[in-house]
């Protein structure tokens, strides 16, 4: 049974709806459950909210990161952080699986140092979910997985690679699909004005045995089509394309908003306003919970900093799900099988590195 540990520090309201969150889920699973945060706070509020006492624990973390100052300083000034505490409690037990909305940066920072990664996985990848024209997998999976978002900012072919096998095990775990369909985020379906990076890892995943169907190059303007089960791109690239993504998600439901205050629209929107409800239930990323930090050789969950009580209780359902389904496993039997194609990287290519600057 699944050990979730669950950062309480951030989210919505400072934190509280992650606490809600935890207490519902005491109630509702059988799996033991640790929150991390100010232990004084947390029993004051607990008193007010029902519990199950013998699943719900507290772990104190007494530091506070500091988001004006630089990451490094950051850290150093908070050793005991709640990110570090839930990640010391992670090292010590392989059941665990840990939530947080805290900062990637930190969150990365904080795993390459606590924690061992897969064998064969050269750098951690934030896989997060984006809904998708055509469904995925037996289920009608509305999401595909698009990897990394700013876990590691500078790639080379060999973390592509990488990031593909890591990509397609999660999927085929998840999703259920027997051979998902894997593809690299590039500015065109040919390699003409492809970087070298793309070039070599196309030609690595072409020539590769694997258990998933490497289907070549997909342009951004195509990432919604779900022609694609897996996108796979550097966490630079990924963090921006995510992020247009929602903010075009956004934009469409405030020009919805707009069309139905103005007289000669409102009827249309209102004929419209079951379907409409249903697109927004749809793009709603709180559905879902979290983004998986995968190479990692712990189950780590990352959810949105304004994550509120329902984002959280999934991020849970998601963390239980990630150990019965025994998904780290597959990812390192994934990694480990394309690993001999990867692992070695074109003498052009720069060292990968994760940046203090990824996305939050």
């Amino acid at each position: 049974m699944a050990h979730i540990v669950i950062d309480i520090c951030v989210g919505r309201d400072c934190g509280s709806e992650a606490l809600e969150a935890a207490a519902i889920a005491s109630l509702e699973h059988d799996h033991q459950i640790t929150v991390v945060g100010d232990e004084s706070e947390i029993t004051a509020a607990l008193q007010k909210l029902a519990h199950d006492a013998e699943h719900l624990g507290v772990a104190h973390a007494g530091d506070r990161l500091d988001p004006d100052l630089e990451l490094a300083d950051s850290l150093a000034r908070a050793p005991r952080s709640s990110i570090a505490v839930g990640m010391e409690l992670l090292a010590r037990d392989p059941a665990a699986i840990f939530i947080s909305a805290g900062g990637t940066a930190a969150i990365v920072a904080t795993a390459r140092r606590l924690l061992g990664r897969l064998p064969g996985a050269r750098h951690p990848a934030l896989a997060a979910v984006y809904p998708t024209l055509r469904p995925h997998g037996p289920a009608s999976d509305p999401f595909a997985l698009l990897l990394d978002v700013g876990a590691t900012v500078d790639c080379d072919a060999a973390d592509l690679v990488n990031f593909a096998a890591m990509g397609a095990a999660y999927s085929a775990k998840i999703s259920r699909i027997e051979r998902p369909r894997v593809a690299l985020l590039s500015n065109g379906t040919g390699l003409a004005g492809a970087p070298e990076r793309i070039r070599g890892a196309h030609q690595r995943l072409r020539e590769a045995t694997t258990g998933f169907e490497y289907i070549g190059c997909l342009r951004a303007d195509h990432v919604t089509s779900g022609d694609a089960d897996v996108i796979v791109t550097d966490g630079f690239t990924g963090d921006i394309l995510l992020r247009t993504l929602e903010g075009v998600a956004a934009t469409g439901e405030l020009l919805l908003k707009r069309a139905a205050e103005r007289l000669q629209w409102r009827l249309g929107v209102q004929m419209l306003g079951d379907g409409l409800a249903a697109i927004r239930e749809f793009t709603d990323w709180e559905n879902y919970g979290g983004a998986p930090l995968l190479g990692l050789d712990r189950a780590v969950v990352v959810t949105q900093a304004n994550s509120g009580r329902r984002a959280y209780l999934n991020a849970i359902r998601l963390g239980a799900k990630i150990d019965r389904l025994q998904v780290l496993a597959a990812v390192a039997a994934s990694v480990a099988s394309i690993s001999s194609v990867s692992s070695v990287a074109t003498p052009h290519e720069p060292p990968a590195t994760s940046s203090p600057e990824a996305a939050t």
